[in-house]
């Protein structure tokens, strides 16, 4: 096993934050430029800060702590930059995509302070110790890991094209559709479970975050889940109440080696077949019906705005019952696309997080030139 060095950020890196500049968003000018924070992009707008690959990581935020977002992340192009995020590049002996990964493989709890508000200074980010080899070794292991990355980017670019394209083809052929309420082409499932009964049980669990982060479910202990959940069927679609005017529509295809549960915050429908409810998902995704659902809500907090059940099921919506075979044939076999990818993608991040650790720490290496095998 090959021992690797560790040295501090700060000595491997030049630090940019000089050239961040805050724009309040009622001063900002829409533009084609990612305008960066903390946790990724937050605007766009009409200039830029900076140009090329560089590394941001949170000065501030609760990420920090709970890491359910990277702490680190690239930029490359063209983006604007806040005070949120730091700027890094690697030096002439490191590389900024490596620092990447062996930044976010690192436990930075002990270099972050506050607590009401979690930060991290530029000092403690310039302290932090992460390993370093030579930097064809560095850039032999980007390119390995980086692989991986890239075709988990382009499957999640492809998930997005086809997403738009039944947003498209909803629009187009559903002003054409006689309209009829929800609960005429689709059932809202109301069978529930206790997590706290299924004993040693390992779930599928579809919630809220879980489709923030992916429109993946998480596989958790049953045990981990505090309330009650509705049994996920074998193909539904999921709908959520909460906050609607984050329209959140997810497509589930789950197996039968685990439950299924899904967060109450979810209505899920389903349909007599699969070819149906593909026309469900044709008519949740027409833009009068998206419009139309925040407009239902009660309460009076912003955060926590619902839906009643009742309420969604009486939206009108395009009966797409009435659509020609073939176009539900193409949405399905899309949809199933778009979940194809998801999971292939799930496979490649758990390849990746397995080979971090390994890299980092020397016990496996990948070929670079000029280094010995």
């Amino acid at each position: 096993m090959t021992q690797i060095a560790h040295r501090p950020i700060g000595e491997l890196t030049l630090n940019l934050d000089r050239k961040r500049i805050p724009v309040k968003a009622a001063d900002r000018r829409h533009g084609p430029y990612p305008y960066y924070g903390a946790s990724g992009v937050v605007d766009h707008v009409d200039d830029y800060l900076f140009e090329g690959l560089h590394l941001l990581v949170a000065e501030d935020g609760e990420n920090l702590r709970s890491r359910k977002t990277p702490i680190a992340f690239l930029a490359d192009g063209r983006f604007w930059v806040n005070n949120h995020a730091h700027v890094l590049q690697g030096n002439g002996d490191n590389d900024t995509r490596y620092l990447s990964y062996a930044l976010e493989a690192k436990d930075i709890s002990g270099y972050v302070t506050g607590s009401a508000q979690p930060k991290l200074s530029q000092a403690a980010l310039a302290a932090i110790e992460v390993p370093a080899p030579p930097l064809n070794v560095q850039r032999a292991f980007a390119a390995t890991l980086g692989a991986l990355d890239d075709k988990i980017e382009s499957n999640r670019r492809a998930v997005a094209s086809i997403s738009d394209l039944l947003d498209a083809q909803s629009e187009k052929l559903g002003a054409d559709i006689q309209t009829v309420p929800l609960g005429v082409i689709a059932s809202s499932v109301k069978d529930t479970a206790n997590p706290s009964k299924l004993g040693d049980a390992v779930v599928d669990h579809f919630s809220l975050p879980a489709f923030d982060s992916g429109a993946r479910p998480e596989r958790v202990a049953a045990s981990t889940i505090k309330s009650n959940k509705f049994r996920v069927p074998r193909g539904a679609i999921l709908l959520s109440r909460l906050n609607p005017r984050f329209n959140r529509t997810w497509w589930t295809s789950t197996g039968t080696e685990t439950w299924a549960l899904a967060s109450t915050e979810f209505l899920v429908l389903t349909s007599e077949d699969d070819l149906e409810l593909a026309g469900v998902w044709l008519a949740v995704r027409d833009p009068l019906f998206r419009e139309e659902l925040p407009k239902r809500v009660t309460g009076t907090s912003g955060s926590h705005q619902r839906v009643r059940p009742d309420d969604v099921l009486a939206i009108e919506v395009p009966d797409f019952r009435s659509a020609a075979p073939e176009v539900k044939k193409s949405t399905l076999a899309l949809l199933m696309r778009a979940e194809s990818l998801r999971m292939e993608s799930d496979h490649l991040t758990a390849l990746r997080d397995a080979l971090l650790p390994e890299l980092l720490s020397g016990r496996i290496h990948v070929p670079a030139e000029g280094v010995a095998a």
